[in-house]
């Protein structure tokens, strides 16, 4: 009975790690480097359509998606 509980108990533990680390998308032993690509905001326009503000190092960006096409819409530099 006391096996039953330990074993159990490990494979509960091990689907709760693959859980998160599935859900967390990170692999420990890979260092990225610098997040410095990060999705603002993002618009629904209706019909497929999106808005979204992306900034790269210190340069937003408007990209105009639907499901054909993305476009660059305006860069703005970062005035801080």
């Amino acid at each position: 009975m006391v096996r039953f509980f330990l074993a159990f108990s490990v494979i509960l533990i091990c689907l709760i790690g693959f859980w998160w680390f599935i859900r967390n998308r990170r692999i420990p032993w890979v260092k990225s480097s610098s997040r410095e690509l990060k999705h603002i905001e993002g618009l629904y326009l209706g019909a497929n359509a999106f808005l979204h503000i992306v900034k790269y190092k210190n340069k937003y960006f408007l990209i105009g998606c639907s499901p054909n096409n993305i476009v660059l819409l305006k860069e703005f530099e970062d005035e801080s």
